[in-house]
C-alpha cells in the first residue's frame, strides 16, 4: 500500500525553501570576540572610545569586560542606560556576573548601593553626580549612545560629556551613530583629545528581509504584491507560517499598545510546547513578584508561550518577558514600536506588522533610525546563522516605504541640547554669568550650529549686491515702492512727483525690469540674516531668559549670582524643578505626606489614568499659573504645564474630568493611603505600567525633596517617598 503524500504547505513561498534550509542553528563552540570587540576594549584602556555596531553584535560585552578590568584595578563604573526598566535589567545582570555586593542601582527613586564600585543608573542621575566633580567615576558607559538627539532628555546626554572631568574615561555605545565622527571631532574639542572610533558595519548574523501578504503567506520581497487588506486573523497566519517554515521565536513589532494585547489574545488560545519549562521559570519570578499571579496575560504566556511587551506593562512583567525569550521559551513577542530600545533581547525573526507609527501629528512613517533599531532585534548570535526580517506586503505605498528604508542609513545625531533651570542654576553657582554664556559655546548643539551658521554666512555672501549702480536713489526697492504707491493717490500734487528720483532716473526701465528679480534676492538676504541671527543666539536667548526669571524670584542676585535659595535650589533636578523650589520657597509645600504624594504625582510627566477625582490642587494650579505668566513675560514659551492643571472634555464619556494633575494626584493619594494595586488600575482605567511610572516618578521628586536641607522639607518628603516605593511598584 502506498503511504500516504503530505500536501505541499501553502504558507510558505516555495522560492524561499532553499534559504530556510540554509538557516538555522551555528555549529557549537567556545566565545571568541570579534576584531572590533577586542579593537574596542583595547582602546578603552587607555582612551575614550565611541562603537558603532549592529544590534546584537555584542556592544555590552565591550562594557563588561572594560568594567571587569576596572574593578580589577580598583576603579569605579557606572553603566548608564536611558530607561529605568533597562537599567533594572542590567542591574540584575551586573549583580550575577561580578556579585551583588559589588553592583548598585540609582534610578531617581531608588537608591541600592550607591557607594558600590560598580553603579547601573539612568544617564540623569549620572549628569546630576557631575554636577559635583569630586563624585565623577572612573569610567562611564553611555548605553544607547543616539539618545543624544531625544527631544526630551537628549541634554542629559550631552551634559554628561560635557561635565565628566578628562579623568573620567567614557564609552559611548550604539547601533545607529553614522555621524559618529562629527561626534569625536566635537568631543576632541570639549575633552581635550579625539576618543577613538570603532565601527562594525557586518552583523554577526546576517538579515534576510521577507514579506507577508495579505494571507499571512511568507513570500520573498521581489515577488510581494500589496494586496490593501488585512483581514482580522493576519497576524496568527503569519504567525503560523513562520512556524511552518521554523523561523520562531518572533518579535512582532505594533504601532499600538492595544493592537499587542488583542494579538496575544489570539495567539493565546492555541497551547504550545514547552509549557511546564515556562511554568518551572514563572514560579521563581512570581515568588519574587507576587502581583505576578492574577496577571492578565499569565495564561497565554504559559499555555502558547506568547507575551505583550509594552510601556503598559509593569516592570516585573517585562522581565518576566526578556527572562522566557532569553531563555528560548516564548514562541512570540508582541510589542510597540516606541518600546523597542527597551526590548533588550534579540529574536530569531521580527516581524513588522506596520511601517508606520503614531506621533502627536497623527500617524508618521517610521524614521530610518528607527526602522533599523527594530530589525536589529532579528537573529541571536550563536542560535541563528540568519535573522529574519518580514515586512508587510499590505499597502503599497508602505512595501515601497518599506524598501527604501532597508537601503537607507539612520538618520545622522543632531543635538537636543537646551539651557533648563537646573542647568543655569547649577552654572551660576560656580561661575560668573558670562562664562556661563560662554559654556554654552562647548556644547555640541553649539559645534553643529557653528558649521551651519558658516554655511548661512556663506549663501548670505553670495547673495550679489544691486547690480544697478548708476541709479539716483539708495534702496531703490523701497524708493520704487513708495514712488508707485504716491502715483496711484489723486491727491498728490505734480511737484511733489517731480522732486521723486524716480522721475529723473537714467535708468528707469532697466530698473523696472529687475524689480522682481530684485526682490527675491532680498527677500532671501533678509531670510538668512533672520536665520543667522537664530542661529547665533537662540541657546544664549534662552539662558539669559532663565536666569532672568531666577533673578525676579530671588535664586539670583542683581548680578547673576546664586543666592542662599539658589543654592539649596540647584540640588533639585527634575523638569519641574521651578516649580517644586517655589513651594518650598513660599512655604506652600504639604507637609502631610499623604497630600505631597499627590502634589508630586501632579507634577509628573507621565499620562494621566482616564480616571479621577479632583484631589485638592488649587494652590498648586495657581503657582503653577503665576509662573508660566513669569516665563511669559520673560520671553519663554510655554510649555504647558498650565494645561495639566484645567479640566478635561471626555468625548467617549461625554462628561468633563478633573484635570489630569488631579487625575495623577488621586491615584497617588489612593496609593498612599493603602489602596490594592490591581484594584485601583481597574477604578481608575490605567495601565499597570502607566500607573508604576506614574508613582515611580512621584517618588522621585519626593527623594529629591528629601535631600534638601530644610527639615520641615525633608522630613514629610521621606515619608511621602517610602509610602509610595512599596510592591509592585518596586
Amino acid at each position: 500500500m502506498a503511504r500516504a503524500v503530505p500536501p505541499r504547505t501553502t504558507r510558505v513561498h516555495p522560492a524561499l525553501r532553499p534559504l530556510l534550509r540554509a538557516s538555522g542553528v551555528p555549529a557549537p563552540g567556545p566565545f571568541e570576540p570579534s576584531p572590533f570587540q577586542l579593537q574596542a576594549l583595547e582602546a578603552f584602556r587607555e582612551a575614550d572610545v565611541l562603537v558603532e555596531a549592529p544590534t546584537g553584535s555584542g556592544k555590552t560585552w565591550i562594557a563588561e569586560q572594560a568594567i571587569r578590568e576596572g574593578l580589577g584595578s580598583g576603579r569605579r563604573c557606572w553603566y548608564t542606560t536611558p530607561l529605568k526598566a533597562l537599567s533594572n535589567q542590567k542591574h540584575r545582570r551586573f549583580c550575577g556576573l561580578y556579585g551583588e555586593e559589588r553592583v548598585g542601582l540609582l534610578t531617581g527613586e531608588r537608591r541600592v548601593r550607591p557607594e558600590a564600585p560598580v553603579v547601573v543608573a539612568t544617564t540623569e542621575v549620572l549628569r546630576n553626580t557631575l554636577y559635583d566633580p569630586q563624585q565623577a567615576p572612573d569610567l562611564v558607559v553611555l548605553d544607547e549612545a543616539h539618545y543624544l538627539s531625544d527631544p526630551e532628555r537628549g541634554t542629559a546626554w550631552e551634559e554628561v560629556i560635557l561635565y565628566a572631568p578628562p579623568t573620567t574615561r567614557l564609552l559611548l555605545l550604539s547601533a545607529t551613530l553614522p555621524n559618529a565622527a562629527e561626534l569625536a571631532d566635537w568631543m576632541a574639542e570639549v575633552r581635550g583629545r579625539r576618543p577613538v572610533v570603532v565601527a562594525e558595519r557586518v552583523r554577526p548574523v546576517p538579515l534576510e528581509f521577507l514579506a507577508a501578504d495579505a494571507e499571512g503567506r511568507l513570500v520573498p520581497l521581489d515577488r510581494a504584491t500589496a494586496q490593501g487588506r488585512r483581514p482580522r486573523d493576519w497576524v496568527a497566519a503569519v504567525m503560523a507560517a513562520l512556524e511552518e517554515a521554523g523561523l520562531l521565536p518572533a518579535i512582532f513589532f505594533f504601532p499600538a499598545r492595544r493592537l499587542c494585547d488583542e494579538a496575544v489574545q489570539r495567539l493565546g488560545r492555541q497551547a504550545a510546547r514547552g509549557e511546564g519549562d515556562r511554568r518551572e521559570v514563572w514560579r521563581r519570578w512570581e515568588e519574587e513578584f507576587p502581583h505576578l499571579r492574577g496577571h492578565p496575560f499569565r495564561a497565554p504566556l504559559l499555555r502558547a508561550g506568547v507575551a505583550p511587551h509594552h510601556a503598559g506593562h509593569t516592570t516585573a512583567w517585562r522581565l518576566v518577558v526578556e527572562d522566557l525569550l532569553e531563555k528560548g521559551l516564548l514562541r512570540a513577542v508582541c510589542a510597540t514600536t516606541t518600546l523597542a530600545a527597551g526590548l533588550d533581547v534579540p529574536a530569531r525573526t521580527v516581524v513588522l506588522t506596520t511601517l508606520v507609527r503614531s506621533s502627536p501629528e497623527g500617524m508618521v512613517y517610521l524614521s530610518a533610525t528607527e526602522f533599523h533599531q527594530m530589525t536589529g532585534r532579528a537573529g541571536r548570535r550563536g542560535k541563528d546563522t540568519v535573522g529574519f526580517v518580514v515586512l508587510p506586503a499590505l499597502d503599497p505605498d508602505e512595501l515601497a516605504q518599506a524598501e527604501a528604508l532597508m537601503g537607507s542609513s539612520p538618520e545622522p545625531i543632531r543635538s537636543a541640547f537646551a539651557p533648563t533651570y537646573p542647568l543655569v542654576l547649577n552654572l551660576l553657582r560656580t561661575r560668573p554669568v558670562e562664562a556661563a554664556v560662554a559654556e554654552l559655546g562647548r556644547s555640541l548643539a553649539a559645534y553643529q550650529r557653528r558649521r551651519q551658521v558658516e554655511q548661512v554666512r556663506r549663501r548670505l555672501e553670495s547673495i550679489p549686491p544691486d547690480p544697478l549702480v548708476d541709479r539716483p536713489c539708495g534702496d531703490r526697492l523701497y524708493t520704487r515702492v513708495r514712488y508707485e504707491r504716491l502715483r496711484e493717490r489723486p491727491e498728490v500734487h505734480a511737484a511733489d512727483l517731480a522732486a521723486w528720483p524716480c522721475r529723473t532716473c537714467p535708468v528707469e526701465g532697466r530698473c523696472v525690469e529687475s524689480l522682481e528679480a530684485l526682490r527675491r534676492m532680498e527677500q532671501q538676504r533678509s531670510r538668512l540674516r533672520r536665520e543667522l541671527l537664530q542661529l547665533e543666539g537662540e541657546l544664549q536667548d534662552v539662558f539669559r531668559a532663565r536666569a532672568r526669571v531666577l533673578q525676579r524670584l530671588g535664586y539670583l542676585d542683581p548680578a547673576y549670582r546664586s543666592t542662599a535659595e539658589g543654592n539649596w535650589a540647584a540640588r533639585l533636578r527634575h523638569p519641574r524643578c521651578l516649580v517644586l523650589a517655589e513651594l518650598v520657597r513660599r512655604g506652600l509645600l504639604p507637609t502631610d505626606p499623604h497630600r505631597l504624594c499627590g502634589y508630586a504625582a501632579a507634577l509628573s510627566t507621565e499620562r494621566a489614568p482616564r480616571l479621577g477625582q479632583e484631589a485638592g490642587l488649587d494652590v498648586l494650579a495657581r503657582l503653577v499659573e503665576a509662573l508660566a505668566e513669569v516665563e511669559t513675560q520673560e520671553g519663554l514659551p510655554p510649555e504647558g504645564l498650565v494645561d495639566e492643571f484645567r479640566p478635561q472634555w471626555d468625548r467617549a464619556l461625554r462628561r468633563v474630568l478633573p484635570s489630569s494633575a488631579d487625575r495623577r494626584a488621586w491615584a497617588a493619594q489612593a496609593w498612599s493611603a493603602g489602596a490594592d494595586f490591581s484594584v485601583l488600575c481597574r477604578e481608575l482605567d490605567v495601565a499597570e505600567g502607566d500607573l508604576q511610572r506614574i508613582l515611580l516618578q512621584a517618588a522621585e521628586i519626593c527623594n529629591q525633596l528629601a535631600e534638601l536641607p530644610q527639615a520641615e522639607v525633608s522630613r514629610p518628603a521621606t515619608q511621602a517617598r517610602d509610602r509610595l516605593l512599596r510592591p509592585p511598584v518596586v
